[in-house]
C-alpha cells in the first residue's frame, strides 16, 4: 500500500486568516515545523518521564481492545497511525517516538483491532472499524490538540478522523499516503469478480 497514492509527504497547517493550507516538505522537518509554533521550555518533570512507554490496553464495550503506547509530554501532541496490517512497533513509529522524545511532545501509537497485540479478528476487520479504532485513539487516550502522522491506509483514515474530530485535530502530517489506493482497486475489478463484493464490504462496512 505504500507505494499507493501521494508519494511526498504532506502537512496540512490550520491558519485563522486562510484557512486550511497544504504545504509539502520533508517529514521531519514537517513535524518540525509545526511543533515549532509553540516554543516553551520543556519542565524538567517532564524530562524525566518522558521516555516511559509501557504498553497498555484500551478497554472499549463491544469492541476489541486496543494495545498502544503512550509518550507523556507537551501539546500538541502527535498520534501515529499506521498502514495496511502494520503495527506500533514498525520503523516510522518507533522514529516518530524518538523524534518526539527528542523535543518534548506527548505521542500515541497503537495497534489497530485484529492487528499487533490488539484483540479482534483480522478476518473480520473493515476500514470502517479501523477508522473506529483511530477515533477511539483520539477520544479516549488523546489529550488536547493533536498532530495526527498517517502512513499509508493511515493516511487516508487520518483525513476521516480529521473530519469527524475537527475540534481537536490541528494538524496532519502524511507518509506516502494512500488517500484513494483501495477505492481504485475496488473500481478496476470486474463488475462480475467476487472480489469486488468482498472489497465493497472492507471498504464501507462499520
Amino acid at each position: 500500500m505504500a507505494g499507493v497514492g501521494l508519494a511526498a509527504v504532506a502537512a496540512w497547517v490550520p491558519c485563522r486568516k486562510w484557512s486550511w493550507a497544504a504545504v509539502t516538505f520533508g517529514f521531519h522537518h514537517g513535524l518540525s515545523t509545526l511543533l515549532a509554533r509553540k516554543t516553551e521550555r520543556t519542565p524538567q518533570w517532564l524530562r524525566a518521564c518522558r521516555h516511559k512507554t509501557s504498553i497498555s490496553f484500551l478497554s472499549r464495550p463491544d469492541l476489541p481492545n486496543l494495545a498502544y503506547k503512550r509518550l507523556k509530554g507537551k501539546s500538541p501532541g502527535i498520534i501515529f497511525i499506521p498502514g495496511y496490517i502494520s503495527n506500533m512497533n514498525g520503523t516510522k513509529a518507533l522514529a516518530i517516538e524518538e523524534f518526539c522524545k527528542s523535543l518534548g511532545h506527548a505521542y500515541i501509537r497503537f495497534d489497530y483491532s485484529g492487528v499487533g497485540n490488539s484483540d479482534g479478528n483480522l478476518e473480520e476487520c473493515t476500514v470502517g472499524k479501523w477508522r473506529k479504532d483511530v477515533l477511539s485513539i483520539i477520544d479516549d487516550l488523546a489529550e488536547g490538540p493533536q498532530i495526527l502522522v498517517g502512513s499509508s491506509l493511515g493516511g487516508w483514515l487520518m483525513f476521516h478522523a480529521a473530519i469527524a474530530r475537527p475540534q481537536k485535530v490541528v494538524a496532519l502530517v502524511g507518509v506516502a499516503t494512500a488517500m484513494d489506493g483501495l477505492v481504485t482497486q475496488f473500481n478496476q475489478l470486474p463488475i462480475e469478480n467476487s472480489e469486488r463484493k468482498n472489497y465493497f464490504f472492507f471498504l464501507h462496512s462499520a
